[in-house]
């Protein structure tokens, strides 16, 4: 009962993680709240189990066991609670709330934490332990001395200004403090809880960067060795294929990989392949015991196993240090101690238990890290591999083993990491598995090549770029295979997002069929589930699904109309706004392919172009004249004022080329008005007044004349718009018009049965449902 006793432990703090996580984060709850709740949960559920369980399971925990399982919740959720991260009462995000008061502009000091790196917008960023913080007025006059304060921020600054950084260097950073924004858009990135988990609360856009002068930092820190095998692969290698090698060697966070080449392993499913993971490690240790049990080392060694055990420790050590301890390293770390451990005692490991055991110590160290994304999907993919590899094998034992082998290993992972990228990714790679035995060799050979090259450069730079240079061919080779695989068409398909029930019922099937004995024969069932739990409310909602949605994309008016199976986008935006927000909106919503596409005022040829690689257009309308370039789709037309044009339920009519009239599902009327000017208005109501009619106005968020607000009468006014200036708001709303602004409401969205929603206003206010 000992070692069972342990596993029930390690399940009851896991539990006890997982619960206040629940509560906490998918909930929205205070820390405090959340803490509570998870709490009295474990308390009731432990007394109910004592009193219910043990006279209907006779083999299973006994009372006192099952009232020690709730204190190790217990234990759990407060241990959470307590390292949770929140702002100290010195932190130096409070000043935000000082409003005028903190300054127009202001100074801070502080410590570089981190290497600098650069951002997909080409700025300078790094983490600022800040100790000091000083104000300035619009004219830059100084409000008082410095003062006290705490805390972490993320601070972006010109390119050019973080060439000498370093962490551990003191700084001062001219520039301005800013909150982080929540995203506005369903799938959009969250800044603010990025931050939240680096326990950082407020950004600073900087400007300029003054360094205080100090003592050189060692060249033993961690930080300087992976510097030197960076630059070292970079010289070697150059600088696009270099930063790949050494990530590949030691995790993406060591280097600034070239993110377009980051989001092509990503689409492709190899995005594990450029993190320090369990591969690395098992490939480190894996070299490490091969040369041990090497005759002429082994035969000098009177306990082969101790020297094992050694010599693992050590290259293991060496190996979390030199990428900076993540969590999936750490994790593939212990679970290697425990093999070492194993092979030192003469006795035989067993893999779940070692995983288990691993799990929980490191979130017993850390337990905000069961809400790390990277982490539970190291951990799945991982239990993957042990329950999984040999029943695959075992069923592909019609094939020689090697390739049975490379067949079962990705398959595995792949499989029980498909819940959480559904839930946290809306995509499903298909190629990947494929993908994955084909470069399996390559990224090996790669990986062992750019640490052994690294190792080297430690010693002599030169003599490691030489070594890595011979790396040349085998990488090259790997990103055209990884290239021309996210070309291939359905490469990576939207499947929509999914709740959380749907993902632990997703896993619950896997429980189920893995291991109940009644349902082992009836795997065909388990899988016809599995497809009806995760793709059938996707499939409802995509047929009875009849929704317009104005994204809230900067200063663009980007508008999105969902009826059943058909798509039709208005405008792509401009900058980045089809990386940044269309796109991921798209894969949240499950759109792979775009029925209808027009290019309106808001849109350029870049944008449209990366929307039509992720979902092709089958028909795209433009006021642009033949001959100039347009993106992919399967026919073009062009708008020509006045003429009414049929996108399926939907029709529109190019009033000119900066004013279009839509009608969605029959009944609803919108006027799109691009950047007018009051008096082009007024020209405007003149020239095409019986025309302007519309339930709703969507606007640039500028004026508006009287004379065309009377013409169109909206019921409902949409700006899409950082702001929107109070006096044109107080005009609308004094007429009885409903106002939104998407700077100030996120996404406005609306279909027939239950009208407008603001994403702000919804998506925290109704946030714990399961989704």
């Amino acid at each position: 009962m000992d070692a069972r006793a342990g596993w029930w432990g390690c399940a009851a703090y896991g539990a006890g993680l997982l619960v206040v996580s629940l509560w906490v984060r998918s909930g929205g709850l205070g820390l405090g709240a959340g803490v509570a709740i998870a709490a009295a949960i474990s308390v009731i559920v432990a007394t109910l189990a004592a009193i219910g369980l043990p006279p209907v399971w006779k083999t299973g925990p006994t009372p006192s066991l099952w009232l020690s399982l709730g204190a190790i919740a217990l234990v759990a959720i407060l241990n959470y609670g307590w390292q949770y991260p929140t702002p100290s009462p010195l932190d130096i995000s409070h000043r935000l709330a000082q409003g005028e008061a903190a300054g127009a502009q202001q100074e801070v000091w502080g410590q570089v934490t981190e290497m600098p790196r650069l951002t997909r917008r080409g700025k300078g960023q790094f983490w600022l332990k800040v100790n000091q913080f000083r104000r300035f007025s619009p004219d830059k006059t100084p409000l008082g001395p410095p003062e006290i304060t705490q805390g972490k921020l993320y601070v972006t600054v010109p390119a050019a200004a973080i060439e000498d950084l370093y962490p551990g260097q003191r700084v001062k950073v001219s520039g301005k403090l800013y909150s982080p924004a929540l995203p506005k858009n369903p799938n959009a990135f969250n800044f603010k809880q990025y931050l939240a988990n680096h326990d950082c609360y407020a950004g600073f856009s900087g400007q300029r960067v003054a360094l205080e002068k100090g003592r050189s930092p060692g060249w033993w820190r961690p930080w300087r060795l992976r510097v030197r095998i960076a630059r070292a692969h970079a010289a070697g290698l150059g600088d696009r294929i270099g930063p790949l090698v050494s990530a590949m060697a030691l995790g993406r966070r060591a280097v600034n990989i070239p993110y377009d080449l980051q989001d092509t392993f990503m689409q492709a499913g190899l995005a594990h392949t450029l993190a320090a993971s369990g591969f690395h490690v098992s490939l480190v240790l894996g070299v490490v015991l091969g040369m041990m049990n090497h005759p002429q080392l082994s035969s000098r060694w009177k306990h082969p196993g101790r020297a094992k055990l050694i010599a693992g420790g050590m290259a293991l050590a060496s190996y979390v240090l030199l990428t900076g301890g993540q969590p999936s390293v750490m994790r593939a770390a212990l679970m290697g101690a425990g093999v070492l451990i194993g092979l030192a005692l003469d006795r035989r490991v067993q893999p779940v238990g070692c995983l288990v055991l691993a799990v929980t110590l490191l979130l017993i160290w850390n337990p905000t890290w069961i809400d790390d994304i990277g982490f539970r999907l190291s951990v799945m993919a991982t239990f993957g591999l042990i329950v999984g590899v040999q029943s695959l094998t075992q069923r592909l034992e019609w094939l020689p083993p090697t390739i049975a082998t490379l067949v079962a290993v990705p398959l595995a992972a792949y499989l029980w990491t498909i819940p959480l990228s559904l839930y946290y990714f809306n995509t499903l790679t298909t190629y990947s598995i494929l993908l994955n035995m084909v470069v399996t060799p390559l990224v090996t050979v790669i990986s062992l090549g750019g640490i052994a090259s690294g190792l080297v450069a430690l010693l002599s730079p030169d003599l490691g770029g030489l070594l890595a240079a011979l790396l040349q061919l085998p990488t090259q080779g790997l990103i055209w295979l990884v290239e021309w695989e996210t070309k291939l068409p359905g490469s990576a398909l939207a499947t929509g997002h999914i709740s959380l029930l749907q993902m632990f019922g997703l896993y619950g099937l896997y429980g189920l069929g893995g291991w109940h004995p009644g349902w082992r024969s009836r795997r065909w069932l388990v899988g016809l589930l599995l497809v009806l739990v995760a793709c059938g409310p996707l499939w409802y909602r995509v047929a009875t699904q009849a929704e317009v949605t104005v994204l809230a994309a900067d200063k663009d008016a980007v508008m999105v109309v969902q009826d059943r199976h058909s798509t039709l986008l208005v405008n792509s935006g401009t900058e980045q706004t089809a990386v940044y927000t269309v796109l991921p909106y798209l894969r949240q919503a499950g759109v792979n392919r775009l029925a209808q596409a027009i290019w309106g005022a808001d849109s350029d040829l870049e944008n449209w172009q990366q929307i039509s690689a992720k979902a092709p257009i089958r028909h795209f309308y433009s006021p642009k004249p033949e001959g100039e370039e347009m993106p992919q789709s399967r026919t073009h037309n062009r708008l020509s004022p006045g003429k009414l044009v049929n996108l399926g339920r939907q029709t529109m009519v190019p009033i000119t080329g900066e004013v279009q009239r839509f009608t969605f599902f029959g009944k609803q009327t919108w006027l799109l008005l691009a950047e007018q000017s009051e008096v082009e208005q007024r020209w405007l109501v003149k020239a095409y007044r019986d025309r302007l009619r519309s339930e709703v106005l969507w606007w640039d968020g500028g004026p508006l004349s009287k004379e065309l607000i009377h013409a169109v009468q909206p019921q409902v006014a949409i700006a899409s718009s950082r702001h929107l200036d109070p006096q044109v708001e107080a005009q609308l709303i004094a007429q009885g018009i409903q106002v939104y602004c998407t700077g100030r409401h996120g996404a406005i969205t609306w279909n027939p049965r239950q009208g407008y929603r603001a994403y702000l206003a919804t998506a925290h206010a109704d946030r714990f449902t399961w989704e």
